[in-house]
Parts: C-alpha cells; structure tokens; sequence
C-alpha cells in the first residue's frame, strides 16, 4: 500500500480515532474486545499466552477485561504496554524453549503475522505456517479445556487448518470482527475445550 494512501485510510478510521480517545495503543484492540463480547473467553481465564504481543493492544483488552490474570507475552518487539501481571520474553516463538516456562495456559492468542510481500497467496502460506507451529505446540502448553484463539489471512490452507484443530478442540468458529477492514482477508479462529 502507498503511503499516502495508508495515511489517509488512518486518518479517516473510524476504529484508529476511537483507539486514541480510549487509550489504547491500536486498533487490533477492537477485535479482541469483539471476540471476548461474543465467547467471553478472557474473563474466565487465569493464565494467558500472546504471541505476537506488541505494541500491546490486545494485552489492553485482556487485562480491561480480567483484572487478576497473568500474562505471558513473546515477541521481537518491546510492547508499549507494560503491568505487574505482564511476563514480557522478548523472543522469536519459533526458537523459544517453551519448556523454560515451567507451566501451561488456559487461553493462547496469536495475532502474529509475518511482513506481507503484496502476494496474497504467498503472505497467506506464511501465516499458515505460522500458526501450524503453534498447533504443533499446544499439547505442552495448552491446558485441557483450554482455548486458542489466532488470526489467519483466508486462503487454501484455511480447510487443512480448521481439520487439525477440530481434532484438538470440541469447538471451532470461524468469527469476521466488525473492527477489522472490510477489505482485509483476515479471519479469527476460535477453538475453545481443548481436548
């Protein structure tokens, strides 16, 4: 995207203006908040893991919505949210000893997404990616009954996907927040009852 083009889209989001007069970092917030006013997933957990954590917008929501949780963050960014009840591990998820942790979760959430090359099909094989290693993941990091919930851009994989976690959990929805472009292929996947 140009990037004039890009500004002047800022400027006229409704969801970017609404993210600054309540403090939060972005816009990403709304679509947490959308999916917890819908599932109501975080405020009945106690230990989170993000992925994908900075600048922090969904960390905001998380700790808006449950007061008494815990929260681990991973990225290669700093976030510019910070808490008493923030773990912040500045590191690639890919090469991380998950087993330094010591302890699973009840809610994982991974809005990661890798740089986009402008190529649909490209950047979404990249997401898929993404998240098939977190898949490969939850049984070590996931409590049983526990929930995950990540952000995938549509695409061919989305099917294989949504089969391998239907084997994990009871429960898999597909949910379009009204917070994210109508333009964007970006979809969230929640699985929840982790088996």
């Amino acid at each position: 995207m140009k990037s004039k083009t890009w500004i002047y889209r800022q400027k006229n989001d409704q969801f970017v203006k609404k993210a600054k007069q309540l403090g939060y970092v972005n816009r990403a917030a709304f679509k947490l908040d959308e999916i917890e006013q819908k599932y109501k997933i975080i405020k009945n957990s106690k230990e989170v893991l993000e992925l994908g954590s900075s600048p922090g917008g969904w960390t905001q929501v998380i700790l808006n919505t449950n007061k008494l949780i815990k929260i681990t963050c991973i990225d290669l960014i700093d976030p510019k949210t910070n808490h008493k009840n923030i773990n912040f591990i500045k590191a690639d998820f890919l090469d991380y000893n998950f087993n330094n942790l010591k302890k699973k979760f009840d809610l994982i959430l991974s809005d990661i997404a890798p740089n986009t090359t402008g190529h649909q099909s490209t950047d979404h094989l990249r997401i898929s990616q993404l998240i098939y290693e977190i898949i490969d993941k939850l049984k070590i990091l996931l409590e049983t009954k526990g929930s995950f919930i990540c952000k995938i851009w549509k695409g061919k994989e989305e099917k294989e996907i949504i089969n391998r976690l239907k084997l994990l959990f009871e429960n898999v929805d597909y949910f379009k927040p009204l917070s994210s472009r109508k333009e964007s292929s970006e979809i969230f996947i929640i699985s929840r009852n982790f088996k």
